[in-house]
């Protein structure tokens, strides 16, 4: 279907040869208008980030729910998942979603990452200041 609207400019050239010039003019610019507006709506919904699937998951905050015996459990969208995580996180700690490996998540608390990039300046800083 959305191929016909690549095309539909290109056949409503037809009206050119079917009808008198001011007709072919007025219905072909309204061929033109509908399709601008249509193409320009399917451009925006092209940018539109993904939502869905494991995609769509990266960057979300889950909550712990449990930790203990190695397993790591999170409340991510009103499910129960298995997750990883470098640090030990709390129960009741809010915590963002890093990757997804088949069922399981990687996450990190939340705070790390704000934590990591003031650091992170704070040693280019540093180096700066060294050289």
């Amino acid at each position: 279907m959305c191929h016909i609207l690549f095309v539909l400019p290109l056949i409503g050239l037809v009206l050119f040869w079917v009808l008198p010039l001011q007709q072919a003019m007025l219905f072909y610019s309204l061929i033109l208008i509908v399709c601008a507006a249509l193409y320009w709506l399917m451009w925006k919904d092209f940018w539109r980030p993904v939502t869905t699937g494991a995609e769509g998951m990266i960057g979300g905050k889950a909550e712990v729910i449990q930790n203990g015996n190695g397993a790591l459990k999170v409340f991510f969208r009103g499910e129960i998942w298995d997750a990883i995580s470098k640090g030990g996180p709390s129960v009741g700690q809010k915590v963002e979603v890093t990757g997804v490996e088949r069922m399981t998540l990687s996450v990190r608390p939340v705070g790390e990452a704000l934590i990591s990039s003031i650091s992170g300046n704070q040693n280019h800083h540093k180096n700066k200041e060294e050289v």
